[in-house]
């Protein structure tokens, strides 16, 4: 008789509705037909009506509990398997669940995928079993398709009588295995002789047993076997005899490990993963809450993981991870070796948390400063050069702190402070750094939780607005550009500058569409100006580093220009040196398909990264934007003039046109009129006004911008 899955009916009984559900959802997603009941009275009506396959059992239930209602499932002529599910471990507790009829126990907390394990396992034995008693006949065959051996055993004489099948699960026939029982102990594994001697003494003593030990053959296999006895008494209650089965369950254990390793191991690094270290930390704060101890939370990151997947691909990227993997447990090993402290030997104090984070923790921290200590010795021995091939890759590493109980009480709240301490130090850009949690990381992190929200809230009820800055020319007086500015009119905050939420809509993924927002409104906006017939002059637009890394940024450019009508050759896109320089054959060919359409290209911030002449002349880069920072000392005696000269100087040699940006004096201006640069931008001549401000600068145009004259020759 074979049983499946989808016809098999089982009934889950437990006065916990949330334990009842989530186990009646894990068993109906296996494909088991579920019942259920919320106490041991409602069970026995169940299974009369029903006649359930299987029966998960909860021990502890108000009223009827776990126990007599096995008792009475068994005395209704219940032959089914009924699993316990209990948190009771005690000998007493477990030697009641067996007298009461249990077939099998299921400790709590309950893993799901081992208990649909554990119920395929036990309902499997429950038709082998079956097999056995409807037929004596055909004992033998269902013992060998079970993998079941019967034996039986009279203790006062030692002489025990063994099956075939049994006999074959070590690999013997009944000639060779020998008739008593030190035979049997012979070919237990060693270490697990002992548990099976206990076993004996007491079926001896009238106490039935279940034990898995592993047995090993003649070749030396060694294999796992679950064994079940049963003492039988005379008229007088002495145990004259002893019957048992002894099952193969290699394949259940192999199982089991493996299901536990998916989901306790990291396949890349086998270190814990998040779920295993967050058990094992949650353990050590019960150990430490209860001696009133502390604990430290280190989560361990690889600075500029992404750059290194990126540039030499995943399997470089992958063994680095494995590299670290080792170090970082090595280093950590050492350093503990000597401080010390009440540490399981076996808990998962290092474990692979995600892509690029590992995390450890430290039982018995000694303080900030020794933690701070001791995680930069670790992070010093892990971060020695990487040798892949014949590249030596160097590596910087960056660990957040939080500590047991000042910063949290419970695992995931010491691993959410952590993780925002490690999120302090990304965006301050910092590397090969330690931040310890505080708590106004916690409110910067509602605050930028809120902003995100807000951001989104905005870019859906079109809450920006563009604001515009003349770019002058200083010798002429004359406004001869713009450029677009966007601007949040937050409804509550009032307006908000880009500074205070571009960084952010970058990071959220929100920089696509405000930056197609920006083009449209520029493009819409310089439509109205020239229906009013005021003076065409180029508006630029930036685009920020990821927009500039798209590879629809062309299609979506030109679909603008199309629908608004709009000359490209009245665009300028703003574009950083350092996202110019991220990938320089892609922006080539990037920059060859925006002049083909009539664009131009600023470079923005120009002296603060790293372009080269080369480079410069192989992207036909149109205007140069001199950085605010060389332009407001550039008339202050030091490097900066120098700086500036040699930008204008390298412009003018390559034909390049120039913007100084971030003017503010007199001063400046006439320096920069005086070394070649008179195209100019900053709050000398205006700040960002409104669109319709803008319009009428156009017009009548800038009274300081006319006011300034050149220097004296």
């Amino acid at each position: 008789m074979t049983r499946s899955d989808k016809t098999t009916r089982l009934l889950v009984v437990d006065d916990d509705d949330v334990n009842r559900m989530l186990a009646c959802a894990a068993l109906e997603e296996a494909g088991f037909a579920v019942d259920e009941a919320n106490d041991g009275v409602a069970a026995l009506a169940v299974y009369q009506e029903r006649r359930p396959d299987l029966i998960l059992l909860d021990v502890m239930m108000p009223g009827l509990d776990g126990f007599e209602t096995c008792r009475r499932l068994r005395a209704q002529g219940a032959r089914v398997p009924i699993i316990m599910l209990t948190g009771l471990e005690d000998t007493a507790s477990i030697e009641t669940a067996y007298d009461s009829g249990a077939t099998d126990f299921i400790s709590k907390p309950i893993n799901w995928t081992l208990l649909r394990h554990r119920v395929r396992y036990a309902l499997r034995a429950s038709v082998a079993l079956d097999e056995l008693v409807r037929s004596e006949r055909n004992l033998t065959a269902a013992q060998q398709i079970a993998r079941i051996g019967s034996w039986e055993w009279e203790p006062d004489s030692d002489l025990c009588r063994r099956s075939a099948t049994y006999c074959a699960l070590f690999g013997e026939d009944a000639e060779s295995f020998g008739p008593g029982m030190a035979a049997l102990i012979d070919r237990v594994y060693p270490a697990d002789r002992d548990k099976v001697r206990e076993a004996l003494e007491a079926v001896r003593g009238g106490q039935r047993y279940r034990l898995e030990y592993r047995i090993v053959r003649p070749d030396g296999m060694v294999s796992t076997a679950q064994e079940m006895a049963v003492p039988l008494r005379d008229a007088a209650g002495r145990v004259v005899r002893v019957q048992g089965t002894l099952q193969d369950v290699s394949e259940r254990v192999d199982a089991e490990r493996r299901i536990r390793q998916l989901a306790y191991f990291d396949d890349l690094t086998g270190l814990p993963n998040r779920a295993h270290f967050r058990e094992a930390l949650q353990s050590a704060l019960l150990r430490d809450g209860s001696r009133g101890g502390h604990c430290a939370v280190v989560l361990i990151n690889v600075d500029r993981f992404k750059r290194i997947n990126e540039t030499l691909g995943q399997d470089a990227a992958d063994q680095v991870l494995q590299v670290l993997a080792v170090r970082l447990g090595q280093g950590y090993g050492s350093v503990r070796s000597d401080a010390g402290g009440p540490q399981s030997s076996d808990a998962p104090r290092m474990a692979r948390l995600s892509a690029d984070h590992f995390g450890l923790f430290l039982e018995g921290a000694n303080g900030r400063d020794a933690v701070e200590s001791e995680i930069h010795d670790v992070l010093r021995r892990a971060s020695s050069p990487v040798q892949l091939g014949e590249q030596s890759l160097t590596l910087t590493l960056s660990a957040g702190l939080a500590f047991f109980p000042e910063h949290g009480e419970s695992a995931e709240g010491l691993l959410k402070a952590a993780e925002m301490a490690l999120g302090a130090l990304r965006r301050r850009e910092a590397h090969d750094a330690i931040q310890c949690y505080t708590e106004q990381m916690k409110v910067d992190a509602f605050a930028r939780l809120s902003m995100e929200n807000a951001l989104r809230v905005a870019l859906q009820e079109n809450q920006f607005e563009l604001h515009y800055q003349p770019k002058v020319n200083a010798d002429s007086g004359e406004v001869v550009g713009g450029e677009a500015l966007i601007r949040w009119n937050h409804p509550i905050d009032g307006r908000v500058g880009p500074d205070a939420f571009i960084p952010l809509a970058e990071e959220i993924g929100l920089i696509g569409p405000l930056g197609q927002w920006v083009l449209r409104r520029a493009c819409e906006d310089m439509k109205a100006w020239r229906q009013a017939g005021l003076p065409a002059v180029p508006i630029a637009v930036n685009l920020s580093a990821s927009q500039f890394g798209r590879q629809d940024l062309v299609g979506q450019i030109r679909e603008i220009l199309d629908q608004t009508g709009t000359d490209p050759a009245l665009i300028e896109l703003e574009v950083t040196e350092s996202a110019l320089m991220r990938d320089t054959r892609s922006t080539a060919g990037l920059l060859r398909e925006l002049h083909g359409m009539g664009l131009s290209l600023a470079v923005d911030d120009f002296g603060t990264g790293y372009s080269s002449l080369a480079y410069l002349k192989r992207f036909a880069v149109d205007t140069l934007k001199i950085d605010r920072s060389f332009v407001q000392d550039c008339d202050g005696g030091q490097d900066d003039p120098a700086i500036v000269r040699a930008i204008i100087a390298m412009a003018g040699s390559l034909g390049i046109a120039l913007v100084a940006e971030g003017v503010e004096t007199v001063a400046q201006a006439r320096v920069l009129q005086a070394e070649g640069c008179p195209v100019m931008q900053g709050y000398l001549f205006a700040r960002p006004m409104p669109a319709g401000q803008f319009a009428a600068v156009l017009k009548s145009g800038l009274d300081k911008a006319r006011s300034i004259k050149p220097a004296a020759a």
